[in-house]
């Protein structure tokens, strides 16, 4: 494709891509089990104990979603809900080498790190509560069959949706998007084998779509494609859809939680509506595009998805 195809490319190429934030912090290195805690018996015995004092556990509740999303402040709604357990990223919150095993076909890690350190968490958390909710965007990524075979008709599934252009342009603006070392740590590669939307070569070397804007957009279709095929897969899970916008509504978040079943406080729950967290203003290294030129952006990657049929908003 030229890139003097169109005004748009040229206002985006004018635009131009900012420096990626590098840093050895996010270099990617084995998972550290400790071994005297993380090892069969240890685990085994400690998850069979706390699965005896969480039996009164009546929901197991997870997001599926994209992360800038809302997920801190959802989570800190839910946390006004009487006998609620609401984690943010719960420890191990799964991204970094436990993201790249899920991603490059090496689930034996992802199923030793969750059995024998996250759902053990994750009951040790839920002790003596109704409810445990996690806001998580690596479980739709990394441990979202292994939750659901373990804790089967208890789980239900937010799905949590902000506009892809407002995911793109955060993501965009804190200059980790896929491929950055910070990006392939926290959101995903979009080189991986695993990919549903795989479009490596035209991500990386297209004169149009190599644009880092792209890649973030890709990121926002590929987590909605893989939130299709696990209902697709697993259609008895229970799933709820949610827009991040909702999180300002009263109403919205009264029908979520009617819809979860949980029992709340209503007036509580109001004070807490409306709140936002983890902003991340002072992280970001960039200004966002120019008016208008994501949403073109983002309307020239949904028709290359749709043309060559990956557009997950339109399965043919």
């Amino acid at each position: 494709m030229s890139q003097e195809s169109s005004p748009q490319v040229r206002a985006i190429a004018a635009v131009g891509p900012q420096p990626s934030v590098q840093s050895k912090q996010w270099l990617m290195q084995p998972y550290e089990f400790k071994p005297l805690k993380h090892n069969r018996v240890i685990a085994g015995l400690a998850l069979q104990m706390l699965k005896l004092r969480t039996r009164r556990l009546e929901k197991v509740i997870f997001t599926a979603t994209t992360g800038r999303s809302g997920t801190l402040t959802l989570s800190k709604l839910f946390a006004a809900v009487p006998g609620c357990m609401a984690v943010h990223e719960g420890h191990p919150i799964m991204n970094g080498p436990i993201l790249r095993a899920a991603s490059f076909g090496d689930t034996a890690l992802v199923d030793r790190v969750y059995r024998l350190i996250k759902a053990v968490n994750i009951r040790r958390a839920a002790v003596g509560h109704r409810y445990y909710i996690e806001a998580n965007h690596l479980f739709i990524k990394t441990f979202i069959r292994n939750a659901i075979e373990d804790f089967g008709d208890r789980l239900t599934i937010v799905h949590l949706v902000r506009p892809a252009v407002e995911v793109a342009t955060s993501i965009y603006c804190l200059q980790d998007y896929p491929g950055t070392a910070r990006g392939d740590y926290w959101w995903m590669d979009y080189r991986a084998p695993s990919n549903l939307i795989s479009i490596a070569d035209l991500l990386a070397t297209d004169p149009e779509f190599s644009h880092p804007f792209y890649k973030a957009l890709w990121y926002w279709h590929e987590i909605e494609a893989r939130i299709l095929r696990w209902r697709a897969r697993m259609p008895a899970v229970k799933v709820v859809r949610f827009e991040t916008q909702w999180l300002n509504d009263f109403q919205r978040v009264s029908q979520l939680l009617d819809a979860l079943g949980m029992h709340y406080d209503k007036a509580a729950i109001k004070a807490m509506v409306g709140s936002k967290e983890h902003m991340k203003e002072d992280q970001k290294v960039a200004t966002g595009l120019a008016p208008g030129i994501a949403e073109e952006m983002a309307a020239r990657f949904r028709a290359l998805l749709d043309r060559i049929g990956l557009d997950p908003m339109h399965p043919r």
